[in-house]
């Protein structure tokens, strides 16, 4: 009797160890379960491992602004520039709508004008004028390193006396124009009475290392026509003749073409 006695509490001491066991497993498998219940299944936590920004959507703004800031701007950016507040009779430079797009205007008699442009980094800015001691004055000047060379005006006109100075009656204008759609703008130079003489000049930008010693602008052409022309895009319209005739002008390659239609 003492045996099974003896027995029968080892057997208890047994069954209540085995029990205390199962539920400290079960205890610790449930404090495993909560850690876990902010990480998806299949992904580990890696903190530790990889520093992740706080803000990704911040942090990727800020890399691209750094880009962008870091990165050369070489397209121009022209100054903002208004057509004139003229009647569109006395404009030399026309939509294909009829509206005025010269940007500037000298008249004999009055100061100098000036048209502020960049080309690339490059500043620049046109001055029409009055030349000393005689003659008329189209000077594009860099700032940068006071240098200015003179527009080449030289073609079939009449617009000009002998003296290099405008005809009485006449008036110069220019305007700024992308024929191609490079960023970079040319330059449009007109002079006429806007009735039946006009002259016209197209001048192109080229980067050039030296400033003060090469002419970065160069005539593009030279034509003439009547009372004003059309900028429609790639083409220069200019009417001739008093039977409504028009010559067309086409940029291709950087060189202008007479098309045939």
């Amino acid at each position: 009797m003492k045996k099974l006695a003896i027995l029968i509490a080892f057997i208890f001491i047994l069954a209540v160890t085995s029990a205390c066991e199962k539920k400290i497993d079960q205890l610790n498998t449930s404090q495993a379960l909560q850690s876990n219940e902010g990480h998806p299944q299949g992904q580990e936590n890696k903190e530790d491992d990889v520093n992740i920004p706080p803000n990704n959507e911040e942090t990727t703004a800020d890399s691209h602004n750094s880009q962008q800031e870091a990165t050369p701007n070489n397209v121009e950016t022209q100054p903002d520039q208004a057509a004139l507040d003229i009647p569109t009779s006395d404009s030399l430079i026309r939509s294909p709508e009829g509206k005025n797009l010269s940007q500037v205007e000298w008249k004999p008699g009055a100061p100098d004008v000036t048209l502020p442009m960049q080309f690339g980094t490059t500043e620049a800015e046109l001055v029409l004028g009055l030349d000393h001691p005689n003659g008329t004055k189209a000077v594009m000047i860099f700032p940068s390193t006071s240098v200015g060379w003179q527009l080449d005006l030289s073609g079939d006109t009449g617009v000009f006396d002998e003296y290099g100075e405008l005809q009485e009656g006449y008036k110069i204008q220019a305007a700024l124009h992308d024929f191609d759609q490079d960023g970079i703008s040319e330059l449009i130079v007109t002079a006429g009475d806007s009735i039946i003489d006009l002259s016209l000049w197209v001048y192109s930008f080229t980067t050039v290392g030296d400033l003060q010693k090469i002419n970065p602008i160069k005539q593009e052409l030279s034509i003439t026509g009547q009372s004003y022309i059309v900028l429609d895009g790639d083409e220069i319209i200019a009417p001739y003749g008093s039977q409504g005739l028009i010559d067309y002008y086409k940029y291709v390659d950087k060189v202008f073409m007479q098309p045939v239609y």
